[in-house]
């Protein structure tokens, strides 16, 4: 039995068309990662995995492809994205004959032994990074639980995998080498992470008011100003992923290196912001609740370790160095056009 059954109204979120924009929209596809963040973080993290290997695949493969993978989900198949590696074994491709061999595994793969389509990257001798689609329930790819002793998500199922001798059949290589770091879709994904942590920060911020109105100290000034906090935290969050979900409208409407620029840049700030709300909102609903809401079976404790964990998604520093570069470029003047005199605020009459 599978361990993640997606119900069917989850399952059409993550159809597209076949360049792998949402069929419900870029909204809708939002607004469905942050509302299964709140119902479980976990299941958070495998939906949006879900969501991704789908999309992918849709946009690299070959219409043939396309169509099996729709058939996958509307058949119940999890798909999913394994990508994380110890250099020291590697996922990698081979050819042997006429057969293409992994050697190799991956690690941090959330739900395996479960999810039955991931795509995982696997690099060529030459060097190529190419996308390949696995069938999990026809594979003997080797789960290692062992290592997975984490803060937080521990539901995410993110355990080490060794597909080494797994052979591939040519339909199951997904696009052309070096596909898979397209951009904007490979930095501009982090929107959906982003949007699955606002609906934990969400959750967090509904359980605090509930726990405080129920022991009627929703009239103390200090409790009154910690949820301000929060709600501003929150609110900040969600305006930042409908900025996010504005620039790919954007982009898919007219897919220019000017609009991808900017879903890059406003996914790189959203993603930034959004962490700065859930830090933000973790600090005051501790305070809010205390050390009485911290112990089960309240929710607080399981909801702060798995924020805290999830958070901890790759290379925040480098997203933020892209956008203070972003900044800077923003001030350069074109060639041979004069650079403004002064910021516009300079020049107001007041």
């Amino acid at each position: 039995m599978r361990k993640y059954d997606l119900e069917p109204t989850l399952q059409r979120i993550a159809r597209s068309d076949a360049v792998g924009i949402p069929l419900v929209g870029r909204s809708a596809e939002i607004a469905a990662l942050r509302l299964v963040g709140a119902r479980n973080p976990s299941l958070g993290r495998i939906f949006e995995g879900h969501v991704n290997g789908a999309q992918l695949v849709a946009r690299f493969g070959s219409p043939e492809q396309h169509r099996s993978s729709d058939d996958a989900i509307v058949g119940g198949h999890v798909f999913g994205v394994w990508n994380t590696q110890d250099d020291a074994h590697a996922l990698r491709l081979h050819r042997c004959g006429d057969d293409v061999v992994l050697s190799g595994g991956k690690t941090w793969a959330s739900g395996a032994g479960s999810i039955s389509r991931p795509l995982v990257t696997a690099v060529w001798p030459d060097g190529g990074l190419q996308l390949c689609l696995l069938r999990m329930d026809e594979s003997h790819a080797r789960v290692d639980k062992s290592a997975w002793r984490p803060l937080g998500m521990n539901e995410s199922d993110s355990f080490n995998v060794d597909f080494t001798g797994l052979k591939l059949r040519k339909a199951d290589l997904i696009g052309r080498p070096g596909d898979y770091e397209c951009q904007p879709w490979f930095f501009g994904g982090a929107l959906r992470f982003a949007a699955v942590q606002t609906g934990i920060v969400e959750r967090l911020f509904d359980e605090t008011v509930t726990y405080v109105r129920e022991r009627r100290r929703d009239e103390d000034a200090m409790m009154r100003a910690r949820v301000a906090e929060m709600r501003i935290a929150v609110r900040t969050a969600e305006l930042w992923l409908d900025a996010g979900a504005a620039a790919w409208q954007r982009f898919d409407a007219e897919p220019s290196e000017r609009n991808a620029a900017g879903v890059l840049d406003v996914v790189d700030m959203a993603r930034t912001a959004i962490e700065r709300s859930a830090l933000d909102t973790i600090e005051r609903a501790v305070r809010s609740v205390g050390a009485h809401g911290l112990v089960e079976p309240f929710p607080f404790a399981g909801l702060v370790r798995d924020l805290q964990m999830y958070l901890r998604q790759p290379a925040p520093d480098a997203a933020l160095a892209r956008v203070g570069r972003a900044a800077f470029i923003a001030r350069e003047p074109a060639a041979n056009v004069p650079a403004p005199t002064s910021p516009m605020w300079q020049k107001c009459d007041f």
